[in-house]
């Protein structure tokens, strides 16, 4: 059976009318799989299918059937951000029923009690995680009938797998009757997962758009059937088969290895596209909604200036709204040829006629250049063919000699995915989950705490010996170092470790509080604060070049490189290379604190506006948590406050004296900077000032000003209160 109507689903009427309102009138093949499968019946499933067959409606079949029927709640778990907004929007489909849809990503240190007034509930990993830390106050997390894993193949991510483990072990324990729905690349062993979760395989290799794989060497394409593509020779090869795409009706999407290629790769179709003119006035649009996106960059021009033409860059060190903006106008199919990095292919949505591989090596850090895993090439290959749009889809890579061209087609085109493999049993990746499990009571005793990790995918892959001992080794290190107390068989978290814990804190962040607390003192400089923080492994911190290893050279550290070592134990591959970034981060910080443009950062420290997004927030949840660590270890009431004033101006950009402005609605650095210039340095001052006044600033409304003055004497009023 190739396809089954919605009408033949034993399923509520108007369960069938919202499918129906949004274009879905009979399910696929996978689809059907599932339903075969019990997915109606409340039966934990696997799903390993291809990319775009369809395995988000089996999920949303299952949370609405399950919810309506057992009432409860549903969780929806995905690795990125992004992808929480973008599933957000796909399931609110289902708020005609009456079911509340939410998402909730960030501030790991919080509950977030209001979610229990939610139903479907998007969450990534790690949030979830840290809600479940706190399952006392989110009591809400017992009342989850439904779980779903989306990209759960991610447990052999060696940053994401570990907590994906964890946060699923503890949902089956809060809740043995749990109906979880594991969604999956294809991959080679499914049946493992199956096995561990108590859950029925639904594995399919069908596609609604058929995929045609091939490699590009001296301009051929060639295909597995056998069959060749010749590209005319009047151009290099990546221009002629961007070309060929385009006749074709189609659009191209490059996947490469670096950033910096990402770019130059894009330059090379620039100019060569011809477009009409309806097209160029769009892409114009377009490309000066980019350049004029908060402070413009070296990166966002760039990128305008080839939007313009039709051409785009997609990776993470572009702004968040740089990114969206770009996703909207390849989808819009105003971007004929979108060049993105590889590390973005799990999360980037957007088919195209061809996907094109150029590179399958990459640079991993201590290991040098590596191929890529056949499962990400499997990634980056499903995203040919836009389901409505084409009749085939093809994903080609690039050979860079002629004995490369069988090579490649063996080991990807027509090589199986790796087997599926838990990465949890790594000390460092499995100390913090210990300590979790211990403090919030999933576990009060060794043997208790064994039982636990056996119930992990992990544990259901190792022999009982080996995570034994590993376990005990973690106990150890909490133990010595004052984060768990031992008696007999008896575990308990001590106070530290608890606020470790609830904090989302891997244990070395609070171990390198503990010590520098005792040090810092009034005259501590913003840079030695900055720098202390960004010793946490939480921050993002930037890559170091050669040149800027003096950094070091400072005496305003709180911890010599030799101490940190000594507190970091063997967590950490190299100690001093990653004290050193931290150095790096803290100066780019410190700029950023004092209202540095994110241009002025980007030229002189080569850190392009998503990664200091990422390094500022990182470092402002960072510093809030010591905040709040330092007042469980009895420290002076004034360095809490000095962490929780720096995490304040982490947060946006500025000098503390600009803490107070930035409060008041639509108004961001810049306008703080120029409402201060102006001389309204207070609340009290912006709520007495005249509404033109308030209007001379750089794209402040009649109505905004109105807004402005306002909260701006709500303020003033609580402040007096």
């Amino acid at each position: 059976m190739d396809k089954l109507s919605i009408e033949d689903l034993q399923i509520p009427e108007k369960v069938k009318a919202i499918l129906s309102e949004n274009g879905v009138s009979a399910l696929w093949p996978p689809q059907i799989e599932a339903i075969k499968s019990g997915a109606l019946q409340g039966e934990s499933l696997v799903v390993s299918a291809t990319t775009s067959s369809g395995k988000t409606l089996i999920a949303e079949l299952v949370i609405v059937n399950q919810l309506l029927k057992k009432g409860g709640k549903a969780i929806y778990l995905v690795p990125l951000r992004a992808l929480a907004t973008q599933k957000e929007e796909e399931l609110s489909k289902w708020k005609k029923l009456g079911l509340k849809v939410v998402s909730s990503t960030g501030d790991y240190d919080l509950a977030d009690r209001w979610l229990e007034d939610y139903d479907i509930i998007v969450l990534t990993y790690e949030k979830c995680d840290s809600l479940l830390r706190r399952v006392t106050e989110a009591k809400w997390l017992r009342c989850v009938n439904v779980v779903v894993a989306d990209e759960i193949h991610l447990l052999a991510d060696a940053q994401r797998g570990a907590t994906l483990e964890v946060v699923l072990t503890k949902l089956k324990t809060l809740n043995p009757s749990l109906c979880i729905v594991a969604l999956s690349a294809t991959i080679s062993n499914p049946e493992d997962l199956a096995a561990w979760l108590g859950a029925k395989v639904v594995k399919s290799d069908w596609r609604p758009v058929p995929l045609r794989q091939g490699i590009l060497y001296e301009h051929t394409v060639f295909f597995e059937d056998g069959q060749t593509l010749s590209l005319p020779k009047k151009d290099e090869q990546l221009i002629t088969l961007a070309l060929d795409t385009l006749e074709k009706g189609g659009q191209l999407l490059v996947f490469v290895s670096t950033r910096k290629m990402t770019l130059s790769v894009a330059k090379r179709f620039a100019g060569k596209f011809t477009l009409t003119q309806t097209e160029k006035a769009k892409l114009k649009r377009l490309a000066l909604e980019i350049f004029h996106i908060d402070e413009a960059t070296q990166l966002t021009e760039e990128l305008a200036a080839l939007v313009s033409q039709g051409v785009a860059f997609h990776h993470a060190g572009l702004p968040f709204t740089a990114r969206t903006l770009v996703e909207k106008g390849f989808k819009d199919r105003l971007i004929k040829a979108l060049v993105a990095t590889t590390t973005l292919s799990a999360g980037l949505n957007l088919p195209a006629r061809r996907v094109l591989i150029y590179e399958v090596t990459r640079f991993e850090v201590g290991l040098g250049r590596q191929r890529i895993p056949v499962i990400e090439y499997h990634q980056m290959a499903g995203r040919a063919g836009r389901p409505g749009f084409d009749s085939i889809g093809e994903a080609i890579v690039v050979a860079r000699d002629e004995f490369e061209v069988e090579e490649l087609m063996e080991k990807y085109i027509r090589a199986k995915p790796e087997l599926l493999e838990p990465t949890l049993l790594d000390e460092n990746k499995l100390i913090p989950h210990v300590l979790s499990t211990i403090a919030s009571r999933y576990a009060s005793s060794i043997s208790e705490l064994e039982r636990f990790f056996y119930l992990t995918f992990s544990g259901h892959k190792s022999s009982q010996n080996y995570l034994q001992s590993v376990i005990r080794r973690c106990v150890n290190f909490l133990v010595q170092r004052g984060f768990v107390e031992r008696k007999g068989d008896l575990i308990t978290a001590t106070i530290f470790g608890k606020k470790t814990s609830e904090l989302y804190l891997h244990p070395v962040s609070a171990l390198l509080v503990k010590q520098f607390s005792t040090k810092i003192n009034d005259t501590s400089s913003l840079y030695t604060l900055l720098h202390a923080v960004c010793l946490a492994p939480e921050v993002v911190k930037p890559r170091l070049k050669k040149e800027e290893e003096e950094l070091f050279e400072s005496n305003e550290h709180l911890l010599t490189p030799q101490e940190y070592a000594e507190t970091i134990s063997d967590l950490v591959v190299d100690p001093f290379e990653e004290y050193l970034s931290a150095c790096k981060a803290a100066q780019v910080l410190e700029e950023w604190c004092n209202e540095r443009t994110e241009k002025w950062i980007e030229q002189k420290f080569d850190v392009q506006p998503g990664d200091l997004y990422q390094m500022y927030t990182s470092a402002a949840w960072i510093s809030r948590a010591i905040a709040s660590l330092l007042s469980t270890l009895k420290a002076e009431k004034h360095l809490q406050n000095t962490f929780s004033v720096l995490s304040k101006r982490l947060e946006v950009g500025v000098k503390e004296e600009l803490l107070p402005l930035v409060a008041l609605p639509g108004i961001g650095r810049v306008r703080a900077r120029a409402l201060y210039n102006m001389g309204l340095k207070t609340l009290e001052q912006v709520a007495k000032a005249p509404l033109e006044e308030l209007t001379r600033i750089k794209g402040v409304t009649s109505t905004l000003a109105q807004r402005i003055k306002t909260r701006a004497q709500e303020l003033a009023q609580s402040t007096l209160d």
